[in-house]
């Protein structure tokens, strides 16, 4: 079984490798520097070359394409005692030399039965990572993920035009614990015994279709014959595709289910695309109180918003509970849930009957009624700044829309990228959240490589949110820069990458979906239990806990968000397999809490 570089069906369609074009003249010399010449060169090194009537294949002369269309058919002749790897190359000799070889009477109809026009890679990948319930060092809680993935990627070329695409995919673990992924998870309900629920049908080793699209060339017809993806410019795309936002993926790299439209070559020079669906790599754990809400009250052993402040840290209303309460747990909760039911109603009183209320449950309690009122504004959600409401039992982050059972965030995203390959690229993008997150999503960014030396080269993206986070006022931002040396290719042995970024990501910029599962854990962070309260991002949590503590937030504190170093090496110790190594450390959030490093090692395998 041969080895090769999975041309992931990302890359089929962004970043697939260009072939230089060659016209069909009979008369024309094909140099000595021709991919064609140099493939026949290396059959012969080979022994396997019939090449002129003397037996002999001068490899050191230029041949007109007639001649070589002999040497072409000679090998066709005995395509049964060429190994795999020698019948690929003749089959695109072939195909690039038909013209030529129809003149001289060989059929190669036969040769495309044999071959058809489907293509299968598999890649195998094996990851550990530490996976965290709080990445905070001063209260860390992790388990190791030992985890393998497998995919099966099918490209078939329908026509000279068509392509459809295919990914199947099955992630298992290998040391007791089910891997983390987005897809998994079901919030219909915010239910805690729903969090492990499973969506799409599918659970920890069962294989499910993780992209299938389609793509059509059209404009003036491009010459594919040496074009292994099928076309590579002026593309329409529907189906299920992946979607990467920059050079790194940090914010976004993942799948889309909609429809694109792509003008100019992906390959190299510059291209416009236009993308509208759903973001399906989502993390839920993450965006959730911004698509769904939060639960006031709670149910079974899940908190509610209320009571989860009333209960974070030693704030004065808390210390008013225990002290009323006395120890009893009964009386303390049937307090917590009056002040739960007065909470609830607030907003639909009238000004002087709200003052009122307040008023008497801050003579109930014991407590200052101005920093009862500004806990009761914030957990209440009649904070100025209007980015909460309340809908029944739930705490509304910007708004709510019942769009039906799929949980996939609706985008429209555009981007336009230039490209000159182990040069220079440039990328402008932009991208707004259509549905029930629309008002959270609405971001513009730059990202950009410069290759200074064949081997060294700089990269950097920047990242601007204009729609502000809930209970933050700020429109949030993220850059991140860094410095690499060398190119690890998976079809080159020994080829290899080391490099070091840095990442500054306020809350609010990161939108629950980076390819890189370290960036994920650091940007994306929740803590699994707030105060009973299940899966909350840190930067919410944070407030909150100020709230209880001060009676809300604290002027000039930041909350959540990341900011850290990221070392990165790669080698290729064989074709066809390449190891990852990434390194966490140094990371903070932006209130300057240290989070733990972390380390993630992974091996990947590509099969033909």
């Amino acid at each position: 079984m041969n080895h090769c570089l999975l041309k992931t069906t990302l890359a089929a369609l962004f970043a697939a490798t260009a072939f230089n074009v060659s016209a069909a003249n009979p008369f024309a010399d094909v140099d000595t520097s021709s991919w064609a010449y140099q493939a026949v060169s290396q059959l012969s090194d080979q022994g396997v070359v019939d090449g002129y009537p003397d037996g002999t294949f001068k490899g050191d002369k230029n041949v007109s394409r007639y001649e070589l269309a002999q040497i072409i058919a000679r090998l066709m002749a005995k395509e049964e005692s060429l190994n795999d790897s020698q019948r690929a190359t003749v089959q695109k000799l072939s195909a690039e030399y038909a013209g030529e070889l129809q003149s001289l009477g060989v059929r190669v109809k036969e040769l495309e039965k044999k071959t058809g026009n489907l293509s299968n890679i598999t890649e195998i990948r094996v990851q550990d990572i530490p996976r965290y319930d709080n990445v905070y060092k001063d209260n860390k809680s992790s388990h190791d993920e030992l985890s393998l993935r497998v995919r099966i990627n099918t490209m078939a070329n329908v026509n000279d035009r068509s392509t459809v695409y295919s990914q199947l995919e099955t992630t298992m673990g290998m040391n007791g614990s089910t891997p983390f992924n987005p897809n998994r998870q079901d919030w219909s309900s915010r239910e805690s015994s729903d969090s492990d629920k499973t969506r799409n049908g599918y659970g920890d080793g069962d294989f499910h279709m993780n992209r299938l699209w389609a793509t059509y060339h059209f404009g003036k017809k491009q010459d594919t014959s040496k074009l292994p993806f099928g076309p590579s410019k002026n593309l329409i795309g529907i189906g299920q595709f992946p979607v990467k936002m920059g050079v790194t993926g940090y914010t976004y790299d993942g799948q889309f289910k909609g429809a694109f439209i792509s003008f100019g070559d992906y390959r190299q020079g510059g291209r416009f695309t236009i993308a509208h669906g759903r973001a399906t790599d989502i993390n839920y754990n993450y965006t959730r109180p911004m698509i769904h809400g939060m639960d006031i009250k709670g149910s079974g052993s899940n908190a509610g918003l209320i009571s989860a402040i009333l209960t974070a840290g030693n704030g004065p209303v808390n210390q008013a509970i225990n002290l009323k309460a006395l120890g009893n747990a009964v009386v303390r909760e049937k307090m917590i849930n009056d002040i739960v039911d007065k909470a609830k109603i607030l907003p639909s009183l009238p000004e002087a009957t709200r003052k009122a209320m307040v008023e008497g449950l801050a003579s109930q309690l014991g407590v200052d009624k101005q920093y009862l009122q500004g806990t009761l504004n914030q957990m209440a959600a009649l904070s100025s700044s209007g980015n909460m409401t309340i809908n029944g039992d739930t705490a509304v982050f910007m708004q709510n829309e019942d769009w039906g059972s799929d949980q996939d965030v609706p985008v429209t995203y555009a981007s336009y990228i230039f490209k000159k390959p182990q040069q220079w690229e440039f990328h402008a993008y932009g991208m707004t959240a259509n549905g029930p997150v629309g008002k959270i999503c609405r971001a513009y960014g730059f990202a950009g490589a410069y290759y200074v030396t064949p081997m060294w080269h700089v990269q950097g993206e920047f990242v601007k949110n204009l729609r502000k986070l809930p209970l933050n006022e700020e429109r949030p931002y993220s850059f991140n820069y860094g410095l690499h040396y060398g190119t690890a290719d998976v079809l080159k042995a020994r080829s290899f990458e080391v490099g070091l970024d840095y990442v500054y990501s306020q809350a609010g910029s990161y939108f629950g979906g980076s390819s890189d599962d370290i960036v994920d854990q650091y940007m994306g962070h929740v803590y699994k239990d707030w105060h009973g309260m299940k899966n909350v991002p840190a930067y919410i949590a944070d407030v909150m806990d100020d709230t209880a503590k001060y009676g809300g937030k604290v002027d000039g504190k930041n909350y959540g968000g990341a900011k850290f170093f990221l070392a990165k090496a790669s080698f290729v110790p064989m074709r066809g397999l390449i190891i990852d190594a990434e390194y966490g450390f140094n990371a903070k959030d932006m209130g300057g809490r240290k989070m733990d490093n972390m380390f993630m090692l992974k091996a990947t395998a590509y099969l033909k």
